[in-house]
């Protein structure tokens, strides 16, 4: 009895715990288990949808060098309000298995309403140049990185490299 109240106890101190709703397909740490959690992240930021996103409890992600989401119920959440995306294109990944990280850079496709245009960005086309880094341990996303750049005026950007 005195072990269910501990175990009790323990999910309620961590709720982050009880927000984890997708179990990895793979969880060994070989390219392809890498690729797909990204992957699910990627199609998770585009579709707006954070519910089926690889994520470790613990997961962190910072943007343009500044931490902004500490746990994998608030990174859903933040994923769910992202602006409506047209798709992606020219996805690129960079794989190190030792070290248990990738990066894959890709052009986000965004047709920005006046209500959706983040403070700086006019509405309209944009394509973001996004550079993305993840840590994946047995097939969930532990942290993110992300660097981009806006460009404004055109979905059709390019990226300049050779196909």
């Amino acid at each position: 009895m005195k072990a269910l109240t501990v175990a009790l106890v323990a999910l309620a101190i961590a709720p982050g715990a009880l927000a984890q709703q997708v179990k990895p397909i793979c969880i060994d740490d070989s390219r392809q288990c890498m690729i797909a959690a990204a992957t699910s992240y990627l199609e998770g930021l585009v579709h707006h949808d954070g519910s089926k996103v690889l994520l470790a409890p613990n997961v962190t992600r910072s943007e343009q060098g500044h931490v902004n989401t500490r746990d994998e119920a608030s990174l859903r959440k933040s994923l769910d309000r992202e602006p409506a995306m047209d798709g992606y294109r020219d996805l690129r990944f960079v794989v190190d298995t030792d070290s248990h990280q990738l990066v894959y850079y890709t052009l986000l496709r965004l047709s920005m309403r006046g209500d959706q245009a983040p403070p700086g960005i006019a509405p309209g086309p944009v394509t973001v140049h996004l550079a993305e880094r993840f840590k994946v341990e047995h097939g969930l996303i532990t942290e993110i990185e992300a660097l981009f750049y806006t460009q404004t005026g055109s979905e059709d950007g390019v990226s300049g490299w050779e196909k």
